[in-house]
């Protein structure tokens, strides 16, 4: 255990002497709560992070997932001496590093070693059980960290302890394959190990957490994006039973593959890391299951990333429906009724998609062999290029608006309305959300045109950040102070929801539950102007088919050869169906 090993301190008095110099004296000695922690493994020393909040940052959940326990379901971590230095930050998974921007750049970070989590808590509530907030990292499931993710001011604001986790990610979090599976252990073959990993996260908070002040009798999941995919697979997973008492879904756009999708993916997977070998896929298959096994583990992460580099900006690292962690897809179980059944909040911004489109104009140019620059659409915001300058003429904009809107409205019909019919049938406390902030009635120009209430946009609302996640939108020269009113509102309602599985209380304008029922309330709208916070309830409810339908109006009003255009766009937003 590397990390372990490294952070070992063999005094307590001398780190708490070295802490308490570092931080300029002792004045909160014996008034906050402590920074060392006698976990059921051993004590882990945290550090004062901000002047309202202690952290504990690298604390192991679990062994190291290398060696024999690649591709094997998480162990509980070894119990250690002395005391662990919990003020580092987390390693990040074994990853290709990918740019703030999305860029990928065919280097490696990371380490196989990095079942480890974040904590954050008031400094000040030393005799309180807080409810207890644990956060799943985005990145769909092939890049980011805990580290990403500063918990302080949900933490100081709302009252809460504040856990981020990590999991496996990529191939070494999400791969089926026959010569993986033994037969043995219904966890190791599901091929689900990243899954496990956050479900071992939630055992290791439910027994640890309240030696950080935490109660395990208040634990509400979140994520966004791949973090949210994650949530809801411990929402219908069997295994995740009684562990949590309350879920938000941040802008979830992925499904549960099935076994037969999961193994097409990693076959695919297998022909760029084989073809870097100078071997073929026919060939492996040609191999003993053992042979297979033995190539795969003779591979080290870099052998089986870097192969991946050209092609994983298109992937994600789905969950698979193996019938023991994961039993089917997340709509459908849910309509089963076989599910954890706790207070959710689901979400999706107004303009989920925009923040893709630019990444993907140059597959689609490539795909269709038409010239659609929307890549170029980064320089306006980067460098100041002229809008115009990169959408010419009245249809470049029209085409980037309309797959903008419709890609956006397939999102939210998936991923929220979809959902929330399906659980408000099932039972009471479903309610929703849309962001709308960023868009052209509040958001700066031209961020408002090419991004809007973009996919990430929320991540900063909830966790109170003061910039947003490529520095576009939040800036002191664009900001406001109904921008903040904003944020301070919508940590407010996940606070309420942490404590009570209601998003209500004090202040705050009513958010209604989600209703089946025609006209009756859907989802709250988060929106501010210049100087404060806009809260209103939505009656609207999204149908995909509804939307198809009108598109396809749309276009008929296009020419042809408009029409040409609009025809490969599908080719990235790809109309869902019901699960």
């Amino acid at each position: 255990m590397k990390k372990l090993t490294k952070h070992l301190i063999g005094t307590l008095t001398a780190l708490s002497l070295a802490g308490a110099v570092a931080l300029g004296g002792t004045a909160w000695a014996g008034q906050d709560f402590k920074t060392t922690v006698n976990t059921k493994y051993g004590k882990v020393e945290g550090f004062y992070n901000t002047d309202q909040t202690v952290a504990w940052t690298g604390v192991p959940f679990a062994k190291p997932p290398v060696g024999e326990l690649r591709w094997k379901a998480p162990q509980e971590p070894e119990k250690w001496k002395g005391v662990l230095d919990a003020t580092q930050p987390c390693v990040p998974c074994s990853q290709i590093y990918t740019t703030p921007d999305w860029f990928k750049t065919g280097t490696m970070t990371g380490s196989e070693d990095c079942l480890y989590l974040n904590i954050y808590r008031p400094k000040d509530k030393k005799d309180k059980d807080l409810p207890v907030y644990v956060y799943f990292h985005g990145g769909a499931n092939h890049f980011g960290s805990a580290s990403d993710y500063d918990g302080s001011k949900i933490a100081a604001k709302g009252d809460l302890v504040v856990v981020v986790v990590q999991q496996r990610l990529g191939p070494l979090g999400w791969l089926t394959l026959p010569a993986l599976r033994h037969g043995q252990s219904a966890l190791d073959d599901s091929g689900n190990f990243g899954t496990l990993d956050n479900l071992q996260a939630l055992k290791w908070i439910n027994e640890n957490i309240k030696r950080f002040g935490g109660d395990s009798d208040r634990v509400t999941i979140t994520g966004e994006s791949a973090g949210s995919h994650n949530v809801m697979n411990m929402v219908i997973s069997p295994l995740a039973k009684g562990l949590f008492h309350g879920a938000m879904s941040e802008s979830g756009g992925m499904n549960p593959k099935t076994v037969a999708q999961g193994e097409a993916m990693a076959n695919e997977i297998l022909s760029y890391v084989l073809a870097a070998d100078g071997l073929s896929l026919a060939e492996y298959n040609t191999w003993t299951l053992e042979e297979q096994e033995a190539y795969l583990r003779g591979l080290d992460a870099a052998d089986l990333w870097l192969p991946l580099n050209d092609h994983i900006g298109t992937m994600t690292f789905d969950a698979f429906q193996d019938g023991t962690v994961v039993p089917g897809s997340v709509t459908a179980t849910i309509r089963s009724g076989n599910y954890n059944k706790v207070p959710i909040i689901l979400g999706a911004n107004k303009s989920e998609t925009k923040a893709f489109m630019p990444l993907y104009g140059p597959a689609l140019s490539a795909q269709s062999g038409l010239n659609i620059p929307w890549l170029n659409l980064i320089g306006c915001l980067k460098y100041g290029i002229p809008l115009d300058y990169v959408l010419k003429t009245d249809f470049d904009k029209k085409l980037y608006q309309v797959t903008g809107y419709y890609g956006s409205r397939n999102w939210r019909g998936k991923f929220v309305d979809e959902r929330a019919r399906a659980l408000a049938d099932q039972q009471d406390n479903v309610y929703a959300y849309q962001l709308n902030w960023g868009e052209p009635a509040s958001g700066p120009t031209p961020f408002n045109f090419i991004y809007g209430a973009m996919h990430t946009l929320d991540i900063p609302f909830f966790f109170g950040d003061d910039s947003d996640i490529w520095g576009y939108a939040f800036t002191p020269s664009k900001d406001t102070a109904g921008r903040k009113a904003l944020s301070d509102d919508m940590m407010k309602y996940l606070a309420n929801f942490a404590y009570t599985g209601n998003p209500n209380g004090g202040s705050l304008p009513q958010w209604d539950k989600w209703s089946n029922q025609a006209g009756a309330p859907k989802a709250i709208l988060f929106d501010a102007n210049a100087d404060q916070a806009l809260l209103a309830m939505s009656t609207e409810e999204v149908s995909i088919p509804a939307e198809q339908y009108k598109l396809a109006m749309e276009i008929a009003t296009w020419t042809p050869l408009q029409q040409a255009y609009y025809k490969w766009v599908p080719w990235v937003f790809q109309w869902q169906t019901a699960e």
